[in-house]
């Protein structure tokens, strides 16, 4: 294998090149790490809009009695259950508007 700009050097016959190393460019440049989030969760999206028992990931930030939260701690360690699984529990619950 040569230097790209090594114009005297000739490439020797039936030797494979080497795959370059890293993540592969898309585009023709690298991505940056937020473009790669980007990406990821674009991907993510498309993939939940088209099957509809993929999760799409979503925060939800809420403040809550701490009382309430000591409840619903209760609750989910009573049942067997994250906190995620007993507000989706419940979410389904709710009549459709």
């Amino acid at each position: 294998m040569k230097h790209p700009s090594d114009q005297h050097t000739l490439e020797l016959p039936e030797i494979p090149l080497l795959k370059k190393r890293g993540r592969p460019a898309i585009h023709g440049k690298p991505m940056s790490a937020a473009e790669r989030k980007r990406r990821s969760r674009s991907m993510q999206v498309g993939r939940a809009t088209r099957d509809h028992n993929q999760r799409l990931p979503k925060a939800l930030s809420v403040e809550i009695d701490a009382s309430l939260h000591q409840r619903l701690k209760r609750y989910c360690e009573a049942n067997g259950m994250t906190q995620i699984e007993a507000l989706e529990q419940l979410i389904q619950t709710l009549p459709e508007v």
